[in-house]
């Protein structure tokens, strides 16, 4: 089953950003026990100076419409729940990408399923 998912992080090795303040999403793709790395999607912060907006939210999930799950280190439930009701699972999963990627790939189950 070929996937995409995605990863908030600032530097690229660990999930280290908060779903509405991150500036940027991995984008990766998993296919049976093989992935790769596809692109990095520019993103503009819904929370900004404590204050959300609800445009800039919908812009963050449709940044990732594509994808099946996106890791943070973590997100409010409301945005969570927008998250979801999109199709995306929402997963705060503060490691480095690598050892969630190895995760996926290793686990017999549905990625739903790990986290």
């Amino acid at each position: 089953m070929l996937y995409k998912v995605a990863f908030a992080s600032s530097d690229g090795k660990v999930v280290n950003q908060h779903f509405g303040r991150t500036k940027q999403f991995l984008i990766v793709e998993i296919e049976d026990k093989d992935y790769k790395y596809i692109e990095t999607r520019i993103n503009e912060p819904s929370c900004q100076d404590f204050q959300h907006t609800e445009d800039a939210l919908s812009k963050s999930i449709e940044l990732i419409s594509d994808c099946k799950a996106v890791f943070v280190a973590r997100i409010g439930q409301g945005a969570l729940a927008q998250v979801e009701s999109r199709g995306i699972k929402g997963i705060e999963a503060p490691y480095f990408i690598e050892d969630i990627i190895d995760k996926i790939l290793n686990s017999r189950v549905n990625i739903i399923d790990i986290y």
